[in-house]
């Protein structure tokens, strides 16, 4: 069974996750802020779609469709999302072996990573919060 049961789950999840990277590791935006760098999570099963816009301080964060041009797009599946969050996968090792779908400039990848890293700290206790932790 799927972790997420729908996009507006995802979404809640996400939306909460970034809240407390921001609010107990706001430098770890830094790197994507100094970048300029926008990622694209482009997530199916569910299917929706989340934006992390560095070219603002704070980064502005897109649910649903964006009307700009990512610098990076990563396609994957919300289990492999959860996975990557969960720290069970390594963004770097998912897109060289395929799990996760990547469109971009590999090197601008390296800017992400403080964010992932962040996301991994707190997002145990993002999915126990919406009761996803089981």
């Amino acid at each position: 069974m799927p972790k997420f049961s729908d996009a507006e789950k995802l979404y809640d999840v996400m939306r909460d996750m970034f809240a407390r990277v921001a609010a107990q590791d706001p430098k770890a935006f830094d790197e994507m802020v100094k970048a300029r760098l926008t990622v694209r999570f482009q997530v199916n099963q569910p299917s929706g779609e989340i934006t992390v816009d560095g070219k603002t301080r704070p980064p502005k964060l897109t649910y649903g469709a964006y009307s700009g041009r990512p610098d990076i797009d990563l396609d994957l599946t919300g289990d492999n999302l959860d996975k990557l969050l969960s720290h069970q996968i390594s963004a770097t090792k998912s897109v060289t072996n395929g799990t996760i779908k990547f469109k971009g400039n590999i090197l601008k990848l390296k800017a992400l990573l403080p964010v992932i890293k962040a996301g991994n700290a707190v997002y145990a206790d993002v999915l126990k919060a919406h009761q996803l932790d089981k």
